[in-house]
């Protein structure tokens, strides 16, 4: 008999919590947010919920709260904080995010070999080519580099990598990188840490075919969501690897309740605490580089007037899923705006609702084929992953959906991801 398909849960680690106001909720504690205690009482949670992983994203420039941004949202340092966070737990994965436009990967290598050796095993990283001029001037560029060059970049980068996880002399002369040497840290226990992934675009979609074993997806509804997990499977089968080989996670955001009143009053809780200065409009003209001033609030977006992808400075898969948005929803650009802004300043799917609500929808997903797990946006710490774990979890084990207890140490095993065959840098 073949065991039983599970799905797959990481938990999306920001500050506070993914709900824009989470940090005036009564129940919030936003003076933690760079306590590592903090951190590790959140991730031993998710533990004691059973979750494959937890997930610290990270921005390599300070970007002020206004633009779908709040600095309530970052941690410090991703790895940094995830190395005091390992010798606290035993079995959950620990991702970090780092950039392959701003990093070399020899020193990323090591950063990610090093919190592999110190937890056993878990580790993962979760690699992205930033976004924006101001990061671009922050390390001594006058731009950013454009989309498709940041993608060759990438490719490059990890390919480097997974040689140099491989063990053995690496002598690689490429476009991007010169590498001569060795890794001076042990052989990975789970064969070599794992490579995670969220760009949405061609490029993006292209580089996860070639390289990542989990992506972190972002589609509102089943049937967006089984289109991309049917290219993203074919990517990868195209590849040379199993379709097993890539965890697609779409992002969550759930609001769970002992009723489903009482859902909707939590949700409704925190959406009164937004403080909304009426300039959402202004803010997506400023985000996607367009004068809004005189187009009609209550006309349709202007999607025709959105930038191409080439020569994009900013997050290419956040221009994606908002274009793909605008053409969904058929909506006002007042609405479209402030919906984008007044829910997390991402598009994900969130549901409201009681824990068989929930696991209903999740159910859903897992089974119709648009999902091998989730990647679990809690709108506030510590009360809403309390709920989830407490109670969305129990129904899912019920269910047969989800594990009953750990029977894998590490992170690759976890997911069910095959260990590497050994070769050299391609």
């Amino acid at each position: 008999m073949t065991e039983r398909r599970h799905m797959r849960i990481n938990l999306n680690l920001r500050g506070i919590g993914f709900h824009p106001a989470a940090w005036r909720h009564p129940d919030s504690t936003p003076h933690r947010i760079h306590d590592l205690d903090y951190y590790v009482e959140i991730v031993r949670t998710a533990e004691r919920g059973l979750f494959d992983s937890v997930f610290l994203a990270d921005m390599v420039a300070f970007v002020p709260a206004g633009i779908g941004q709040n600095e309530q949202a970052w941690p410090l340092d991703p790895f940094v904080m995830l190395a005091g966070v390992a010798p606290h737990t035993r079995h959950i994965g620990l991702i970090g995010t780092l950039s392959t436009t701003y990093n070399d990967p020899y020193a990323v290598a090591r950063k990610v070999a090093a919190l592999d050796q110190l937890s056993g095993g878990r580790a993962a990283v979760n690699l992205v080519t930033s976004a924006g001029d101001a990061v671009a001037r922050q390390f001594g560029w006058d731009r950013h580099a454009e989309h498709a060059r940041r993608y060759e970049r990438a490719g490059e980068f990890i390919a480097v990598l997974n040689a140099l996880w491989d063990g053995g002399h690496v002598e690689h002369q490429g476009e991007h990188f010169q590498v001569s040497g060795s890794l001076d840290v042990a052989g990975s226990p789970q064969g070599r840490p794992v490579i995670v992934q969220a760009g949405a675009s061609e490029a993006g979609r292209a580089l996860a075919g070639r390289f990542a074993e989990a992506v972190f997806a972002g589609s509102s509804d089943i049937p967006t969501g089984v289109a991309l997990y049917d290219d993203l499977k074919a990517r990868v089968l195209a590849g040379g690897r199993p379709a097993t080989d890539l965890a697609v996670l779409p992002g969550v955001v759930p609001y769970v309740g002992s009723t489903e009143a009482e859902a909707r009053r939590i949700h409704g809780e925190f959406e009164d605490l937004i403080l909304d200065d009426g300039g959402n409009i202004a803010r997506l003209g400023q985000e996607l580089g367009l004068d809004l001033s005189a187009a009609d609030p209550d006309g349709p977006v202007p999607v025709d007037d959105f930038p191409a992808v080439e020569g994009y400075q900013g997050a290419v898969t956040r221009l994606v899923r908002l274009r793909a948005w605008a053409l969904e929803e058929n909506t006002s650009l007042r609405r479209f705006a402030n919906t984008v802004y007044r829910n997390l300043g991402v598009i994900h799917w969130t549901p409201v609702g009681t824990p068989e609500q929930i696991a209903d929808e999740l159910a859903a997903w897992f089974l119709g084929g648009a999902a091998d797990g989730f990647n679990v946006l809690t709108p506030q710490h510590p009360q809403q992953l309390d709920a989830f774990v407490d109670h969305v979890i129990p129904e899912l084990q019920r269910r047969g959906l989800f594990r009953e207890e750990y029977t894998t140490t590490t992170l690759r095993d976890h997911l069910g991801i095959t260990r590497p065959d050994l070769s050299p840098v391609r």
